[in-house]
């Protein structure tokens, strides 16, 4: 059966989707790989190479692709069998309170990297045309406008079918641009800059990333759309394996190949690096590319964002608010948070974001495996102290516990988890 095409973002924000609202699987992997046209991957890609070298940095790359996709395997069949959202499954697991804060973690994180990619692409008119980088923020956020107030998954997948090939030509021919004018054979054995790290440099990165798994929350909030006749593929093409790869690992090493070929030996600052090292090459094009994909990914950070602040305004105040007044007010937060140095606590934030985003797929995936009952509430406790547990680390620590943060987040929340886990099933089943 034909899906409701325009209720997709409305109806089911709050519920499970029904087996006739399910998207078939080739439309709902355009809509996830909006997130692979993030000009935010080419940034953390140059940053990995920046701080632990290049052949570091794709070791940990790969590695960081090999256990995201193991753990969003499992996301992916929760979410097709189930038709339940990330709240949905935090209520489950977290009780009341657990499904209101992965709400606010996925609103505040995804209006971030709205900030990020809408800042991306004011920098670009900025590089370009010249003039106030504020009146492009002003651009940029009103042009969204128009675009998110009907049904995004709706409107997703008519574009986006189109959008993803011209991004993969895009980024090639900035590639074939850039190896004009910068040396490509030194790449490989670039050191990076030499900033101190008391990790091996392949853990260094693979711990950074550990930080935007807020992308296996969303995998639920999307692959809840697909049908339980496709789990085999979404679980390895639309969210799995070739996604995780595309993202990650193929993003990451062009981000370090433009930054290389076009500003070597230079810091990756914020958003004007990578904008530099596609503009550059490229002029208008390279403009004009930024501003198309970013719409892309944009739109999956909007739809994110007032989803999930939905949620929690109907949670917490008991309110329903329309999506037109919700997108609203996010576009009015972006617009202020671009006024500010976002990018100056870029990382910081990544890893305050990351403590609870890897507390969450711990125990998540943790419960999976042991294929029992959810025990309502059990894993709250868990999941906060193990992202306190995680950004005492960052804050307090010593250098090395500080980069094993999101490690000891990971580890505190699978070891806490499981023997609750266990014993609240064994008192469930005596009584």
């Amino acid at each position: 059966m034909t899906p409701p095409r325009n209720e997709h973002a409305e109806d089911f924000a709050h519920s499970v989707v029904p087996e006739e609202a399910r998207i078939p699987r080739l439309k709902l992997t355009m809509v996830g790989w909006s997130l692979i046209t993030g000009m935010a991957w080419l940034f953390y890609g140059a940053l990995a190479a920046m701080l632990a070298g290049t052949q570091q940095a794709v070791i940990g790359l790969a590695l960081s692709v090999v256990v995201f996709a193991l753990a969003n395997n499992r996301m992916t069949e929760l979410a097709a069998s189930t038709g339940l959202s990330s709240g949905l499954v935090s209520r489950k697991l977290f009780g009341p309170a657990g499904s209101a804060l992965i709400a606010l973690l996925l609103a505040a994180t995804t209006v971030y990297f709205a900030v990020f990619e809408g800042s991306v692409v004011a920098e670009a008119f900025r590089q370009y045309f010249g003039a106030d980088i504020r009146i492009w923020y002003a651009v940029v956020v009103v042009g969204m406008l128009p675009l998110m107030m009907g049904g995004v998954l709706t409107w997703m997948d008519k574009v986006n079918a189109y959008l993803l090939p011209l991004y993969v030509i895009g980024v090639v021919a900035a590639l074939v641009a850039a190896s004009r004018q910068g040396d490509l054979s030194s790449w490989w054995d670039a050191p990076g800059l030499g900033i101190p790290q008391t990790l091996p440099g392949w853990l260094t990165v693979f711990v950074l990333y550990l930080g935007v798994w807020l992308v296996m929350p969303t995998t639920v909030d999307f692959a809840r759309f697909g049908r339980p006749a496709d789990i085999p593929f979404l679980r390895n093409v639309t969210f799995g394996w070739v996604f995780g790869a595309g993202i990650f690992l193929v993003n990451g090493v062009i981000g370090m190949l433009l930054v290389h070929l076009v500003i070597p030996g230079s810091p990756v600052a914020g958003e004007t690096g990578v904008v530099t090292a596609l503009v550059g090459p490229l002029g208008l094009a390279g403009v004009l590319l930024i501003v198309v994909t970013q719409i892309r990914i944009n739109t999956l950070n909007f739809y994110q964002s007032s989803m999930n602040l939905q949620r929690l305004l109907r949670q917490l105040a008991g309110v329903s608010v329309s999506r037109p007044i919700v997108v609203t007010m996010v576009s009015a937060l972006v617009f202020v948070l671009m006024l500010t140095d976002v990018f100056g606590y870029l990382q910081t934030a990544l890893k305050w974001q990351g403590s609870f985003f890897v507390g969450w797929v711990g125990i998540v995936v943790s419960h999976l495996l042991l294929r029992r009952q959810a025990a309502p509430g059990v894993g709250f406790g868990v999941w906060v102290i193990s992202a306190l547990a995680a950004i005492a680390c960052l804050e307090l620590g010593t250098p090395l516990l500080a980069e094993l943060a999101p490690l000891i987040a990971l580890a505190v929340s699978v070891l806490g988890y499981v023997p609750l886990a266990v014993r609240a099933e064994a008192v469930t089943s005596t009584t």
